[in-house]
């Protein structure tokens, strides 16, 4: 594999959308829409246009935590308020639900989402982070982009998955365990199943939170308290660069071209990374 290049050693953030009750799950669209969670109340999704509009878009019914975009019109999203995972349609402004119980029994309150290439959907279930309940990844399989077929359990037992990305290679699982503020990787087999868990790295202070892989297979880290973007080298484990933001609680980030947006809860806004390099291919193909 070609070395990655240098990352930038020092970036000032610079502020793109304030006015963010609480800033979490940023994911652009195709068309340079920028998404993201609880803008100007809990509940309500964002809308930054590519010209710089900022709206209030639309209200979920739920408190959703996670975006990621299904490269079909599609915005999966993981909504720990209405305890389910539920897909918007962005033309029509529709949601559906995706699933909201397994085994008859309703979720603790999904956190984060990602999907692989082939649409498929996995999803962090932790519970609220006072309470020391279990929490398990679940993956759903997604025959076409608006109909959700089996629920897998992947691993339950967890000590409060939070954050997780399927690696570029399409084979491993890296979760962010906030609890233990640690990051893990599975391998991971066509089915989902996962196996061979190994800590990647193990942060000294409070906490992991969302997780993205640049398109040299990196892995970046929203640091909740540490009030950083941490990068790491997944391969070698090793702390590659950290990138303070404008404040604390530092929950996700998604990438547009070559720039990072990172969302801040701290300072209920979002801010740009300039890094110089794009993000890995997440996004499904259209289908």
């Amino acid at each position: 594999m070609t070395k990655a290049p240098d990352l930038p050693t020092n970036i000032a953030p610079y502020p793109v959308v304030a006015n963010i009750e609480f800033a979490e799950g940023p994911i652009f669209d195709d068309d340079g829409y920028l998404y993201f969670v609880n803008y100007g109340q809990r509940g309500k999704l964002g809308r930054l246009a590519p010209r710089g509009l900022v709206e209030s878009w639309i209200d979920t019914g739920g408190v959703v935590n996670g975006l990621k975009y299904d490269g079909n019109r599609g915005l999966i999203c993981a909504d720990y308020g209405a305890k389910r995972v539920a897909r918007i349609d962005i033309d029509r402004k529709l949601i559906e639900v995706l699933t909201d119980e397994f085994g008859g029994n309703e979720y603790n309150g999904p956190n984060d989402v990602c999907m692989d290439l082939r649409g498929n959907v996995y999803f962090s279930d932790p519970g609220i982070d006072t309470e020391p309940v279990p929490g398990a990844i679940y993956r759903i399989d997604m025959p076409s982009p608006d109909e959700a077929g089996e629920v897998r359990l992947l691993a339950d037992g967890l000590e409060y998955p939070n954050g997780l990305a399927v690696h570029p290679d399409q084979k491993r699982l890296f979760v962010c365990m906030s609890r233990t503020n640690s990051v893990v990787s599975y391998d991971m087999d066509e089915s989902g199943a996962l196996s061979n868990e190994q800590t990647v790295h193990q942060f000294g202070n409070p906490t992991v939170d969302g997780c993205q892989f640049d398109e040299h297979g990196r892995l970046w880290v929203a640091r909740w308290l540490n009030g950083t973007i941490d990068v790491l080298d997944v391969e070698s484990g090793d702390l590659v660069r950290s990138y303070p933001m404008r404040g604390d609680r530092v929950t996700n980030m998604c990438w547009w071209e070559d720039s990072v947006y990172v969302t801040v809860a701290g300072s209920h806004s979002i801010e740009r990374l300039d890094v110089g390099v794009r993000g890995a291919d997440i996004t499904p193909p259209k289908r």
